[in-house]
């Protein structure tokens, strides 16, 4: 009787003469088909994809009573802008709501002691006008990504609801043109919720 190993030679002799010329690996076929069906439908635009892209979200008609439209017009409309200011180790609150004038505080620093202060001001200000819940706090360059956080977390913590992250624009400088000119004052919004 002849031992497994010895049978299994004989096998493969015997089989050497049908796959001499080597055999097929599969795999690589199969990436590469993979490959090509993932970026045929990822780069498809024809009819029938959107088609199944497409929504219609359309919202139903709403009826407004009477006594609704008396009471849409009889709520207080937002009249106060309030924004948190990031500059260079201050915290710099303002809002429109004391007349002309507005109103502006500064709190220095960015330690548990400021934040502290911010979230009893910002507090104090919700309390002054509950209608209120809009928040547009605008970092400068400088102010670290923490810091920025940790105000967003204490505004939060005063209960305002609608939080948006606002940038400074900047001047683009030209080459050869000299020195740029101020940013102005005006700030671009992206809502945090």
């Amino acid at each position: 009787m002849t031992s497994l190993a010895h049978r299994s030679k004989q096998r493969r002799a015997e089989r050497a003469p049908i796959t001499a010329h080597g055999s097929i690996n599969l795999v690589p076929l199969v990436d590469i088909l993979t490959s090509i069906v993932f970026f045929s439908l990822l780069t498809y635009s024809g009819e029938a994809m959107a088609a199944l892209m497409a929504y219609d979200l359309s919202l139903p008609p709403t009826v407004v009573t009477a006594d609704q439209a008396r009471n849409s017009a009889t709520q207080p409309q937002l009249s106060l802008l309030l924004a948190v200011r990031l500059e260079n180790d201050q915290i710099r609150v303002e809002h429109s709501g004391q007349g002309v004038a507005g109103y502006s505080q500064t709190i220095a620093g960015y330690s548990g002691a400021s934040l502290d202060s911010l979230q009893a001001l910002m507090t104090q200000i919700k309390a002054q006008f509950p209608q209120n819940n809009d928040v547009l706090v605008v970092p400068a360059d400088e102010v670290s990504y923490d810091d920025v956080i940790h105000v967003l977390e204490r505004i939060r913590l005063a209960r305002y609801g609608a939080i948006s992250l606002g940038n400074r624009a900047r001047a683009t400088q030209i080459a050869g043109a000299g020195p740029a000119p101020a940013a102005p004052a005006t700030a671009t919004t992206a809502g945090v919720r």
